[in-house]
């Protein structure tokens, strides 16, 4: 017995640093591709690709912001109540729902979203400010080249926004 775990020690003393030389190479491969000069040429990269990632912060948002409410928590009538108090909303901009609140495909949104369509965040932004969510929660979510979104927000309420007392309309 002793001369098998004698053995077994010295096969993986053996194999250790065989495992940590491996291991480094492989990190050093890893940091040369990544870092690689080659990888942040943006010479072949086409202007309109280009132009799609460059925003512009300073756009105001427009007078009339389309939204679209989905349901992601499970509670019932979230998506109607967030609806009807972006809506009945006062203020600067005028919030529209083209059409009823929805349900998400799934129910287990644990923070809440919200889906830009536009290259200018202004519109997403300004939904945000209003159901005091931070900017880190806006995601961007283009139309295909020469299509045009039915909104400009979508909103996918989480369990974050599950109170329905969040959304009671308030007057200015």
């Amino acid at each position: 017995m002793s001369r098998a775990s004698t053995r077994r020690r010295k096969k993986s003393r053996r194999t250790l640093p065989i495992v940590l030389i491996s291991l480094a190479a492989g990190c050093l491969i890893t940091l040369a591709v990544v870092y690689s000069p080659s990888w942040f040429q943006t010479d072949n990269i086409p202007a309109s690709v280009v132009s799609v990632f460059q925003f512009n912060d300073s756009t105001p948002p427009p007078d009339t912001i389309r939204i679209e409410v989905w349901n992601g928590a499970g509670v019932s009538d979230l998506a109607g109540r967030a609806q009807s108090f972006l809506e009945t909303r006062g203020g600067d901009v005028t919030f529209y729902a083209p059409g009823p609140p929805l349900n998400a495909e799934e129910m287990n949104y644990s923070v809440t979203v919200i889906l830009s369509h536009h290259t200018s965040f202004s519109a997403a932004r300004e939904v945000a400010d209003v159901m005091d969510i931070g900017d880190s929660s806006i995601v961007m979510i283009l139309p295909l080249p020469g299509q045009t979104a039915p909104v400009d927000v979508t909103i996918i309420l989480g369990r974050d926004r599950d109170d329905p007392s969040f959304f009671i309309p308030y007057r200015d």
